[in-house]
């Protein structure tokens, strides 16, 4: 094991050392579940708080304690549970001796020293850690949370390697990613979803505090979910269902929220990580990461985040003469800085900044309904190269007010998306203006400009105490505005040179977008007894939309116009827990969420609408969650149906290309995750998920969509598996090393009005991690894709043929070594 407790003579003489002993309850109270409120503090001041709120007995040394604060903790928990949260990120750890005490005591010093990055999987003692989330934007333990959800904890991340989305959805039981080539990703729970050109995500992202979700397909909401580099992030939380009344549109399918870690006071601490990697039939990747934390007075710190990561091209373009043309740079970073002025008031400001660069498209070409390479494994031909940057910022101050019936929490950000990229049509309209123009002409289409930029406000009140009702009232707003300036110039097909004075008249158009949402929701939690509650919630929104579109041209049509729409739009949740012991809880679900309806690209006088309404989900869920062996053993298991209606597509009304509201379906699973660690060091895990995603009603004709199909990128069955081993090696070196399993059933593409659907077949990816660690600093090794499979992730086609012409495939990443060393100080 890689820890070990050392009984120092601070303990062996704690009553000199001036211990203090608070409490009276024993091991019966702390199987109960309290109802905790303790502001952020000094750690010992919580720690006597915690003992008078929870009636437990708890032994630490004032030395232990002294200069160590806590953020704070609120919502009902196991004293277990609470204790664990309280000493997070201190260096310490408690445990219980033979009378049922609890007892404070440092972890050793590769526990401490790592600050995040030690245990991924468990605490010094051997059992499996206690996670604490926000999910009901409330902190909790996440076995208490009525809402099946996974966390990934920062260290985890770390330890495999697990920067990107490419990298840990698997890991999610229920989560798929669908790879729209290199301009983004769209993020998919439970099958939630029509495909690669839906009109809104269903899937909400946060940054803590901030939503980060666009709206609407004119700010390219389908691919705009945000791809962060995740070092130094405290966890990841991944709700399953939709999560309309908390967090508003876009939750259809769930929600996907990061958490960063927040700054320090109490010590300096830095982390510095560099790698290298070489991927096969590609190029060489490197990483750099660093963190450094800096107090800056006894109620004031600094956390700063940065990196550099070339992850390496592994796509050849014979045909232009170039290899590896799908390397992606990510650069940036983030600050925190924290200011507590009073136990009762925190104040902190954020900032990201990411850049996203890359060369080409991830993609290979293949022919249609086999699948097979069209040119050769990991190759396309265009007749230009397909650069793309995308540039990310977010700036957030949040304040959290104890105002001592309440807690107050007033969030204000700002964020943008700006992206600029070129691809190569030429596969659709070479035909078409070789036989206008009579010599080869192919056509790009470029984002000269192609930006949103959103700010947001919310405000709400939480009730504060261990009172059976519990509640939580609050407003929103966000003003949201986007533009894509898009242009089609011609290629000369001989010369493979784009002509950007563009003398064939092809046009482009430019859609300046605008959209402003008003907000207010409210939840009630009753606890009837201590081991029974029922929570009810609700949301009322109102949305107004702005759309202009000026398109010259040939493809442009010669089009300006302008159209507007408004909703409002109801959500609502209600929940019921019940904690058979306090370490086994079943609870039941319904919750709806929606995706805004908005303007329709329309030309006046046309037959189609000038607006589509709102999509929406309603999700009934049953579950267990359970914690058993002495906490060596964790269960989750759900159940679930959403019933999805007025889902958003592209359709041909009337011979017009627009948006419209068609067809329903219905997502019907199960989802599992387990944890043991059944020896010291050891830790196995197995989650996975059946979900059977189909249309319960046919599409528009255009569409071709029929009762009983599959929901695009939804397979049946989806699962992960993972073995990790540490133990002491020589002297103060420990080893650990580790195996994942991700496989994904096989699963259909886009519905296609001309030519065969396509299906994708299933893979199984192996990746593997060996290391050796000391106090102050670790070395790793890792291979990811072991088997070096060409998996597809997705599916689109190249042509106007649809389904019958030849496909674009985009893969996952080839087998990948590296080595990482990290430094601590």
């Amino acid at each position: 094991m890689r820890y070990h407790l050392r009984r120092s003579a601070l303990f062996a003489t704690s009553a000199l050392a001036g211990i203090s002993m608070l409490g009276v309850g024993g091991a019966a109270a702390a199987e109960q579940t309290f109802q905790f409120d303790i502001p952020a503090e000094p750690l010992g001041q919580a720690l006597t708080d915690f003992s008078r709120e929870s009636a437990q007995q708890i032994v630490f040394s004032e030395e232990v304690t002294n200069g160590l604060r806590t953020a704070g903790l609120h919502g009902r928990y196991t004293a277990a549970a609470a204790l664990n949260a309280l000493l997070a990120g201190t260096g310490l750890n408690v445990e219980r001796n033979s009378d049922s005490v609890m007892m404070v005591r440092p972890k050793n010093a590769e526990a401490a020293s790592n600050d995040g990055a030690a245990d991924p999987n468990g605490t010094a003692d051997g059992r499996i850690e206690t996670v604490t989330v926000t999910a009901e934007k409330r902190e909790e333990s996440a076995l208490d949370v009525p809402i099946a959800l996974t966390a990934l904890g920062g260290a985890q991340l770390e330890r495999s390697q697990s920067y990107r989305f490419e990298d840990y959805v698997a890991k999610v039981p229920g989560l798929t990613v669908i790879d729209n080539g290199a301009v983004g990703s769209q993020l998919v729970i439970r099958g939630i979803t029509n495909g690669v050109n839906v009109e809104n995500t269903s899937v909400a992202t946060y940054i803590d505090e901030t939503p980060f979700t666009e709206a609407g397909p004119f700010a390219g909401a389908s691919f705009a979910a945000p791809n962060l580099d995740t070092f130094d992030m405290q966890r990841i939380e991944v709700l399953k269902g939709p999560q309309g009344t908390l967090y508003g549109a876009n939750a259809l399918g769930g929600l996907l929220k990061f958490v960063t870690n927040a700054p320090d006071p109490t010590a300096f601490v830095g982390r510095l990580a560099a790698g290298v990697s070489s991927t096969e039939n590609g190029g060489t990747g490197f990483d750099l990461h660093g963190m450094v934390n800096v107090p800056l007075a006894d109620d004031a710190a600094l956390r700063v985040v940065g990196y550099d990561t070339y992850y390496p091209g592994f796509i050849d373009d014979p045909s232009r003469g170039v290899k590896d043309i799908n390397g992606t740079h990510f650069t940036g970073g983030r600050a925190s800085l924290l200011y507590t002025p009073t136990t009762d008031l925190s104040v902190r400001f954020n900032a990201l900044y990411q850049v996203r660069a890359w060369g080409d498209w991830p993609n290979e070409d293949v022919n249609a309904g086999t699948l097979t390479p069209l040119h050769g494994d990991l190759v396309q031909e265009h007749l230009i190269a397909q650069p793309g940057r995308l540039t990310t910022q977010l700036y957030n101050v949040t304040v959290n007010w104890d105002v001592g019936f309440a807690n107050l929490v007033s969030t204000t950000s700002y964020y943008s998306n700006n992206n600029h990229n070129i691809e190569d049509f030429s596969d659709s309209y070479e035909p078409l203006l070789t036989g206008i123009f009579g010599a080869p002409y192919g056509v790009a289409i470029q984002a000269r400009k192609w930006y949103v930029h959103a700010f947001t406000q919310e405000l709400r009140l939480s009730s504060s105490g261990d009172e059976p009702l519990q509640w939580q009232v609050g407003g929103y707003f966000t003003n949201e505005r986007g533009d894509e300036d898009t242009i089609y110039p011609p290629i000369d097909g001989t010369t493979g040179k784009i002509l950007f004075d563009d003398p064939l008249g092809l046009g482009g158009f430019v859609a300046p977008v605008h959209y402003r949402e008003y907000a207010g929701f409210a939840n009630l939690d009753y606890h009837f007894t201590p081991t029974f509650d029922i929570g009810l919630g609700g949301r009322y929104s109102e949305n107004s939309q702005d759309f202009h579109e000026t398109a010259p041209g040939i493809f442009g049509g010669g089009f300006d116009f302008g159209t507007a729409s408004s909703e409002s739009v109801f959500t609502y949740s209600a929940d019921a827990r019940w904690h058979v012991t306090p370490q086994n809880m079943f609870y039941a679900r319904v919750a709806s969420g929606f995706a805004p309806g908005g303007p329709n690209d329309a030309v006046p006088n046309q037959v189609v609408p000038s607006s589509y309404k709102s999509s929406k989900t309603l999700n009934y869920e049953v579950g267990v969650k359970s914690s058993l062996l002495d906490d060596n053993l964790t269960l989750e298991l759900s159940a679930f149906d959403i019933e999805w209606s007025d889902i958003q597509l592209n359709a041909i009304v009337g011979g017009f290309g627009t948006i419209t509201n068609g067809g329903k379906a219905q997502s019907r699973g199960v989802e599992w995750n387990a944890v043991y660690r059944p020896i010291d060091g050891l830790t196995l895990q197995l989650n996975g998920a059946y979900t059977d995603a189909h249309l319960t009603q046919p599409t528009p004709a255009s569409v071709n969509g029929h009762a009983g199909d599959r929901l695009p990128s939804s397979p049946l069955w989806g699962t992960y598996a993972s073995a990790e081993y540490e133990r002491p090696l020589f002297d103060d070196y420990s080893g650990f090393a580790g195996v994942d399993w991700r496989f994904n059933g096989s699963r259909y593409a886009d519905f296609q009005a001309t030519g065969p659907r396509q299906e994708m077949p299933q893979f199984g990816i192996v990746d593997l991690r060996a290391g050796i660690e000391r106090q102050g600093w670790s070395l790793a090794l890792y291979a990811k894709n072991v088997g070096n499979e060409i998996a597809i992730n997705y599916v689109q086609p190249e042509s106007l043929a649809g389904g019958s012409g030849p496909q674009s495939a985009s893969v996952w990443q080839p087998r990948t070594i590296g080595a990482t060393l990290t430094s601590n100080f």
